[in-house]
């Protein structure tokens, strides 16, 4: 069901933060809207939200009061009050605009200039009534006076102009060292009322509800409107923002504003964020040599505290590099590149002290009102003493870890009131074991105009119209806790899509504790692969990103239904309670290995039962695939782009290259002067040129054009023969669907393989639109070329002659 903007604006700005109080202000984001309309630039966000509004007559009716609220019914102008108050706040106002019917004939387009306002009165009031009565919900209004008949709205809106105003002034009156020290902002304000009028309620009511959050301890006042109100006010001089680096799938890099909100914006190169980090950074980015901090998880961050020997250099200064001093590097795009030193020198140094550490939880992942309890994943308590500070979850101890961040939960699952210690000062958070469901209003879903599928052309197709199960004759295992906690963590921070780089941070943070486990890229891409999660690729941006799939069912026999899409704890748990009132059961079909995703089937005598189940369920029908191509790219130039990195096929990473000729190969290319993707082109001899967006369908495709054998089958599993290959994500969930069984990697003979379970139907229907080697087929001489090549020892592959895993300069069978 779709939900309207009306009572997605009634239940985000009332009914949500009614709950938790008297309702005293209203403040709207452009975020907000960028999420609520599911797009990424807010002047399409603006075009939306007017687009939402009633047409211009019924409006104005309601601005002047000629159509007026009626008691008892539901409102139906909420939007309009939402509207208006974000006009007055939104960052695209140009500085100058105070007047309220000019800012609305700037917005709509529309002469408002001398209109009457009578019907805002009432309409507030209208709601006001509305929630006390059917909610039981306290909606505070401001006064009327001075301003008849836009008072009301001028001082529930925040932050307006009025308070950016005072912010300014609290700017000047502040420490530039101790802006961001929420204890001295609250004393300043605290003792500040001066600067305040009976005119600001709202300033009022925000900055009380981040005191409270402040007092209570932690990170929670972080997201506050007040504090996001006054960083940006902060940031308008005060250059405090992070240049961050995360690694890519295919050796390539990610670059990231990050701003001490945790918020991360993504840019393209370093010196996009010249006049938003310290100066002493930004002094670094224009000489060509910015030193990085290596944060974990394959993210670093610019510094300037301590000496590294990883570095950020621009290709100008990699000439002045000492010959056989650089370990490594890979090419963040034409011009930069990050750059890892052999000396030791350089890192010995220790960071610098940043000042005491403050009391209270930080980090975690947001679950509602409380925090994901699940270790890793779980907040660290930080503390300037940690030998004197204790945690309690649910009244009893916990042994806690310590690091170099503070207190950390040992591996386990933790639910409750967590309670830190230091002498007389308690910290205390609510851990929860499981994500919440994300209902289909809240859930971005893939959009063609906005993101381009890594499956391309071949996005939600399937080599056969065929997708009835097939009973697998291999041998299944239950998914590990690993697997569990990491899409945990993934289905609570993907509602409204996540870089791909920061969800690869997250796999590889989850995976921590375990000291055998395969590649982060193949524990992310079996989330895909068992209909988690879409791959996308940006058309505005060079970048990937992953969003949730839908939650869907299709009828597989008249006694049984497949469930597809992400199934967390919460949403089993539901689907499990739906099936039994129906008299059905759930049923799990586990993975290939435990490094792989269970299946779920809902089974009953009864026809009738399974559709009243999915009825009542909730749950969305399985759109039809359409037949699958075999891979191929788009023809045609590549005007205005520059070779950015060539593919290494021994080790299936692009390795750096600036400029040159296109021989044989597969190349990453760049354009600088847009904000296009990269482009992928494939040369072969004899063939004319083709282009890819997708990464992963490149290298498949690439390969495929020069006739090279791509996947092995043993009779059991399919894996990839050649490094960095994989099934487009919809045809590994269409196997998915005809073994009932998931992908994910194993180990053979001590290698970490990534495999898809599947019957020889399925193989023959796939081996039309893919190069698979059978038992009994001859493949390529170059295999024995492989084994025999010493720069390839202790590497693995599939030889179909013999039907063994043979390893280069050591076999094993």
């Amino acid at each position: 069901m779709v939900v309207s903007v009306e009572e997605i604006c009634l239940e985000r700005y009332f009914l949500g933060p009614g709950s938790l109080g008297p309702i005293g202000s209203v403040y709207v984001s452009d975020e907000d809207l960028l999420e609520i309309f599911g797009v990424l630039d807010a002047a399409e966000a603006q075009c939306a939200f007017v687009t939402a509004l009633p047409h211009m007559p019924l409006l104005r009716a309601y601005l002047s009061g000629d159509i007026m609220p009626i008691r008892g019914r539901k409102p139906e102008y909420v939007r309009i009050l939402v509207f208006l108050c974000w006009m007055q706040t939104t960052r695209t106002r140009q500085r100058g605009d105070r007047d309220f019917r000019e800012m609305l004939e700037k917005q709509t387009g529309e002469k408002f200039r001398g209109a009457s306002m009578r019907g805002l009165n009432p309409m507030w009031e209208h709601l006001r009534e509305y929630l006390a009565k059917q909610h039981e919900i306290q909606l505070d209004l401001p006064g009327i006076n001075p301003h008849a008949q836009i008072g009301r709205t001028l001082r529930i809106a925040f932050p307006t102009w009025r308070d950016r105003a005072v912010f300014r002034k609290l700017r000047h009156a502040i420490d530039p060292d101790h802006l961001l020290d929420p204890q001295i902002v609250s004393n300043r304000v605290s003792t500040s009322r001066h600067l305040l009028t009976e005119k600001m309620p709202s300033f009022e009511y925000n900055f009380d509800l981040f005191d409270r959050a402040r007092k209570r301890g932690g990170r929670d006042y972080t997201e506050t409107p007040f504090w996001h109100a006054w960083y940006a006010i902060v940031a308008e001089q005060a250059a405090l923002e992070d240049l961050e680096i995360m690694e890519g799938e295919f050796g390539d890099y990610e670059l990231f504003r990050a701003s001490p909100l945790g918020e991360r914006q993504q840019v393209r190169a370093p010196e996009e964020v010249i006049k938003y980090v310290p100066k002493a950074i930004s002094k670094a980015i224009g000489k060509g040599v910015v030193l990085l901090e290596n944060m974990g998880f394959g993210r670093y961050r610019a510094t300037n505290a301590f000496e590294s020997h990883v570095m950020l250099i621009h290709t100008s200064k990699l000439a002045e590099c000492e010959e056989g001093t650089i370990d490594s590097y890979g090419a963040i795009n034409l011009r930069w590149s990050m750059v890892s030193f052999r000396s030791q020198v350089t890192s010995a140094a220790i960071a610098a002290e940043t000042g005491p550490r403050v009391f209270g939880w930080h980090d975690g992942i947001r679950v509602g009102s409380a925090l994901l309890g699940r270790s890793p994943f779980s907040p660290h308590l930080t503390t300037p003493d940690q030998s004197m500070t204790t945690v309690k979850v649910n009244s009893t101890d916990i042994d806690m870890i310590r690091d170099d961040s503070g207190l950390a939960f040992p591996p386990g699952v933790y639910f409750g009131s967590a309670v830190g210690c230091l002498r007389n000062e308690n910290r205390e958070v609510l851990l929860v074991a499981r994500a919440n469901e994300v209902a289909d209003t809240r859930r971005l879903a893939f959009d063609e105009a906005r993101e381009i599928s890594e499956d391309e052309f071949n996005r939600e197709t399937a080599p056969s119209a065929n997708c009835a199960i097939e009973s697998w004759s291999g041998a299944r295992m239950p998914v590990c806790d690993e697997m569990v906690t990491v899409g945990e963590a993934l289905y609570a921070r993907t509602a409204r899509g996540l870089s791909f780089a920061e969800a690869f941070e997250m796999v590889r943070k989850g995976l921590s504790f375990s000291s055998s486990h395969p590649s982060e890229w193949d524990v992310l891409r079996s989330f895909a692969d068992a209909g988690w999660f879409d791959f996308t690729l940006l058309r505005s941006f060079p970048a990937r990103r992953i969003l949730q799939r839908p939650l869907t069912w299709e009828m597989v026999t008249a006694d049984a239904v497949r469930i597809s899409g992400p199934t967390p704890l919460s949403v089993i748990d539901r689907i499990t309670v739906a099936a039994q009132a129906e008299g059905a059961t759930l049923e799990v079909w586990d993975g290939v290995s435990k490094w792989s995703l269970p299946r779920y089937l809902v089974r009953a005598k009864d026809p009738s039962r399974l559709r009243a189940f999915v009825e009542n369920a909730g749950i969305a029908a399985a759109a039809a695939r359409s037949q699958a191509e075999r891979p191929h790219g788009a023809p045609g130039g590549v005007h205005g782009y520059h070779v950015a990195a060539r593919l290494n096929e021994e080790r299936g990473f692009f390795d750096a290259q600036e400029g040159g000729d296109m021989v044989e190969g597969l190349y990453r290319l760049e354009r600088t002067d847009t904000r296009n993707p990269f482009l992928y082109r494939s040369v072969v001899a004899g063939q004319p040129g083709q282009n890819f967006v997708s990464p992963t369908l490149a290298i498949l495709s690439h390969h495929a054009r020069r006739r090279k054998h791509i996947f092995a089958y043993d009779g059991s599993t399919l894996a990839g023969i050649l490094p960095r290959v994989s099934l487009p994500s919809s045809w590994a969930r269409w196997a998915s669907d005809c073994s009932m069984c998931n992908a994910g990697s194993g180990l053979v003979y001590g290698q970490w393989r990534y495999v898809y379970p599947m019957e020889e139907p399925t193989v023959s229907a796939l081996s039309k639109v893919v190069s698979i080697a059978q038992r009994g087929v001859e493949v390529a001489p170059w295999v024995g070329r492989f084994l025999a090549s010493a720069s390839n020892r202790n590497r693995t592959i599939f030889d179909s002659r013999s039907g063994k895993i043979r390893i280069a300069a050591g076999e094993r069978s």
